[in-house]
């Protein structure tokens, strides 16, 4: 048995009711106010255009100067003036002719005017009487002879074109005259209109009234009923919502326990895939790193969908570098679009708006990397395209992101599908392809949070553009921490004579431009033999010693140094190599330098060894033989901790990678600040050529079976490239070190240089 309120469900379906009926009568109220307030607006338009001041105007002033021309031609003729300024005064005056019939053509004030049947054969024949006569006047530009004969026949042309015009000046003074006419009765007829409308509303207002008092009393009744019912619903929810948080825990806890070792097994395989294997391990290895990645990409799937659930999505705003952020996302999916036979292109704007902007870079790579990655996974043998545009809308700027492939499509049925938690377009593609059908989903919630909208283009067979807009703002391009504090650090910075020994062209670009910008006096020397005939006739503050050069490397020309001894036998060196390895440490130190520098070079670490050099009073002048010309405290690199269980190592994860990139971004920065955009274009230049060269080196060595000279060419390479900022390019020529390398591997290193290339030049 069930009880019954006094104001239960019956008073709310009696409520329901009224209010339906009450909306069919607003609903027809409204439509009869659209339709009076159309007609209205179109009566009112009409009266606007009717008011044509501004075409009577040009069309007056078109005549007159018309019957001024043809009336300064008549005098002419008449009085036999011919000569020069005549005719010139007349072209003048033809000019200003032409100038009416433009205005009058050209004129945006009264567009039913010149839309006028009548006005529109008018003007079409007064134009072409003045376009007949232009090679007259071009004449007498020119400075030719004007015949009696063609004047007379001009002036018999003017005579008409006058005509025409006083006709077409008639015809708009009398248009005007019964538009006028008109304009008072539409008048009138608003008028009676208005007032209609008025005494409808009036009634309707008093109607409505009554109805809603009677209305409030039932639906205040039913309200004490649905208070009850909202303490019950309130209860229920507070025990769903401690199950949802619940299970939330759960999967942040078991996403953890779960990210950890599968990080160190993805860190393992890539070190194992660095290792010299046969074809089918490198297969199952392969294989092996792809399942986990794709695991790992699940997990985060599911936990940013937790976070999303609980509202705990939370954007930053920091300035964005969008070429880098473009460049860095297509670097990051190369890789996993090689494998499936696909092609990344990025396409970039010819000119950027703001390059740089306010948003969330993490945020913003995390959508644009979920939207590429299933556009390689759905595309194969194909191209994917990058595509970023910028446009404005309501004076904000907007940033439109497109990723293009040319893999299946996706029909109608199936678009309606995308952007929903856990859907897939068709049951068999989570089978065939694999995931969770969360990343749409992450994706267009991280977009609604900008402030934006996303969305699909596609076509079965075709291939699918997925694309997304957000507002952004401009922002200033991110300056470094030593640039920021420019003035301090030159102010603070002691002016040193520096001896620079390094044999790559490269970097001596780039270690000249960084202590040029700090102030210092450089002087370079290309191999070891050179810097220590330099080091013993000049006395220098710094010698800065690559370890690795032809004709005498920097340990020999060390030791050399200080055992012969001469002007700088005293002087600190600091050794810098990319043997970052404690034997290499070791072996300068036994040699007699004073700091170990790992490469690549950057000004912060430039700026620290010159601040670190505490210069001899009696610099300059001889010294007692035990007298110490200039410490400096050792640079030694720390070493990396070791890879545990719950800490793999750092090129693993896709965190580290972004981290990776950003620097070498960073690095990039770096190098254009201190040197300036051309001296930056013109580094690069040398490097790809350099590059060039490079490889050109390493096919002939491997040609002539010398395999033992490789080692040095790829240290050259891998030098260049760090010191540039293609730490890609630099990790891939050292793991060729650790290996025999064959042609295949130099022509794949070949391609990825010219990637690079063409990446930049883009």
């Amino acid at each position: 048995m069930t009880s019954k309120t006094p104001f239960g469900g019956d008073e709310i379906r009696k409520a329901s009711r009224t209010t339906a009926a009450i909306q069919v009568f607003s609903v027809f109220l409204l439509a009869i106010l659209v339709s009076v307030y159309v007609d209205i607006s179109r009566r009112q338009s009409d009266l606007r255009d009717a008011v044509r001041e501004n075409a009577m105007w040009s069309v007056y002033q078109f005549n007159r100067e018309a019957h001024d021309l043809h009336h300064r031609l008549e005098l002419m003729i008449s009085s036999g003036r011919t000569d020069r300024a005549s005719l010139e005064e007349l072209s003048t005056r033809y000019d200003v002719v032409y100038s009416r019939m433009k205005i009058l053509r050209e004129t945006k004030f009264e567009q039913n005017f010149l839309s006028d049947p009548a006005v529109i054969e008018q003007v079409d024949k007064i134009q072409r009487l003045i376009f007949n006569n232009a090679p007259i006047f071009d004449a007498i530009l020119a400075g030719e002879e004007i015949s009696q004969a063609s004047l007379t026949s001009l002036d018999y042309e003017l005579a008409i074109l006058s005509r025409e015009t006083a006709d077409l000046l008639v015809y708009t003074n009398t248009t005007i005259s019964a538009e006028r006419a008109e304009g008072r009765i539409e008048l009138e007829s608003l008028q009676r209109k208005s007032m209609g409308l008025i005494g409808l509303l009036v009634l309707s207002v008093v109607l409505l009234i009554f109805t809603l008092q009677r209305q409030l009393k039932g639906v205040q009744a039913a309200g004490v009923s649905l208070e009850a019912m909202a303490d019950k619903l309130t209860v229920s929810y507070q025990a769903a919502e401690a199950g949802n948080r619940a299970k939330s825990q759960f999967m942040a806890t078991m996403g953890h326990e779960i990210r950890t070792p599968l990080n160190a097994i993805l860190g393992m395989v890539e070190l194992l895939e660095l290792t010299r294997l046969s074809p089918e391990s490198a297969a199952h290895v392969r294989t092996i790193r792809r399942s986990g990645e794709a695991l790992l990409d699940i997990i985060n799937e599911i936990l940013d969908y937790a976070k999303i659930e609980h509202g705990k999505l939370e954007l930053e705003q920091r300035s964005v570098d969008l070429l880098t952020l473009a460049e860095t996302s297509a670097e990051m999916m190369r890789g996993r679009a090689t494998e499936a036979g696909n092609r990344i292109v990025v396409d970039l704007p010819y000119r950027w708006r703001a390059r740089y902007v306010l948003s969330d870079p993490t945020r913003l790579r995390q959508v644009i990397l979920n939207l590429m990655s299933n556009a390689v996974k759905f595309t194969a043998q194909g191209t994917v395209t990058l595509r970023l545009r910028q446009f404005r809308a309501h004076s904000s700027l907007w940033l439109r992101i497109e990723v293009q492939d040319s893999g299946i499509g996706i029909g109608e049925e199936g678009k309606e599908k995308l952007f929903r938690p856990f859907s897939q377009v068709d049951a068999s593609i989570s089978r065939k392809y694999g995931g969770t059908g969360l990343g749409l989903t992450i994706c267009k919630e991280i977009i609604d949070r900008f402030g934006g909208r996303i969305g699909v283009d596609s076509v079965t067979g075709q291939g699918s553009t997925f694309w997304f807009e957000i507002p952004v703002e401009a922002a200033a391009a991110p300056h470094l921490e030593v640039a920021l504090q420019q003035s301090k650090v030159l102010a603070d910075l002691p002016k040193l004579k520096i001896l620079v020994a390094e044999d790559n062209k490269v970097n001596q670009q780039v270690i000249l431009g960084y202590l040029k910008h700090l102030k210092q006096t450089v002087v370079m020397a290309d191999n070891g033999e050179i810097a220590l005939e330099r080091a013993r006739a000049e006395a220098f503050d710094l010698i800065l010693m690559d370890m690795q050069m032809p004709v005498m490397d920097g340990i020999e020309a060390t030791t050399r140094l200080r055992a012969s001894g001469g002007a700088s036998a005293d002087t600190p060196i600091i050794a810098l190599t990319a043997n970052a390895s404690e034997e290499d440490r070791q072996r300068c130190m036994d040699a007699g330098m004073a700091g170990f520098q790992a490469k690549p070079i950057s000004i912060a670490m430039l700026h620290r060894l010159i601040s670190d050099v505490e210069l001899h009073p009696a610099r300059g002048q001889a010294a007692e033989p035990d007298a110490a010309v200039a410490t400096v405290v050792p640079t030694v690199p720390a070493a990396a901790p070791q890879a545990t269980e719950t800490s793999p190592p750092a090129a693993v994860s896709v965190a580290a990678r972004t981290e990776k990139l950003d620097a070498l971004a960073a690095r990039r920065q770096e190098i254009a600040d201190i040197l300036g955009p051309e001296a930056f274009d013109e580094l690069m230049e040398s490097f790809f050529d350099d590059a060039v060269e490079l490889l050109d080196n390493l096919r002939r060595e491997m040609s002539n079976g010398q395999p033992d000279r490789l080692d040095k060419l790829l240290h050259n390479l891998k030098g260049s490239a760090a010191n540039v900022g293609l730490a890609d390019i630099a990790e891939k020529s050292q793991a060729l070190r650790q290996t025999t390398p064959t042609l295949k591997d130099i022509e794949m290193l070949s391609k990825d240089i010219d990637a690079a290339k063409q990446s930049m030049a883009a």
